[in-house]
């Protein structure tokens, strides 16, 4: 029931906000598309995050257009790029840029080109395995499934 006139009283609310020339169709059409995509987030937090933050974007969108959008999505990036997490960079390994350490983020290689682990974790043991340990120490082979 509660859904039910939360959707009735939007729709109200915009088409009086439209006709009294508050607004336009287009923001109106914006603002409900944002509210729905902002429930397609997997985890709950992070929804309430991009809820938060779209409000930002709409109205500097409404008061400056495309160039708004540009400057807050620059405020943002910057935002991130100096925000830091148990005093490691938010959007490590894209910033600093250390092409090696990509290997674990959005394109990921096949184990055995990762031996190295990423700068970022200060590890004493610069290397996760032997390679040649883990080819010597194979257990199961793909002769012993070929009968």
């Amino acid at each position: 029931m509660g859904l039910t006139v939360g959707i009735v009283g939007g729709i109200v609310i915009g088409q009086a906000s439209v006709e009294a020339s508050l607004t336009s169709n287009v923001l109106i059409i914006i603002v409900a598309l944002s509210a729905l995509s902002s429930f397609t987030a997997p985890i709950y937090r992070i929804g309430n995050t991009i809820r938060v933050i779209r409000f930002p974007f709409i109205i500097s969108a409404h008061l400056l257009g495309l160039l708004g959008i540009v400057l807050t999505s620059s405020f943002l990036l910057a935002r991130l790029l100096r925000t830091e997490s148990l005093r490691r960079p938010y959007l490590f390994p894209f910033y600093p840029t250390r092409p090696t350490d990509w290997k674990d983020s959005i394109i990921r290689l096949p184990i055995s080109a990762m031996f190295r682990r990423p700068i970022f974790s200060r590890s004493k043991q610069r290397f996760r395995f032997n390679p040649e340990e883990v080819e010597k120490n194979k257990i199961i082979s793909r002769n012993d499934f070929d009968d």
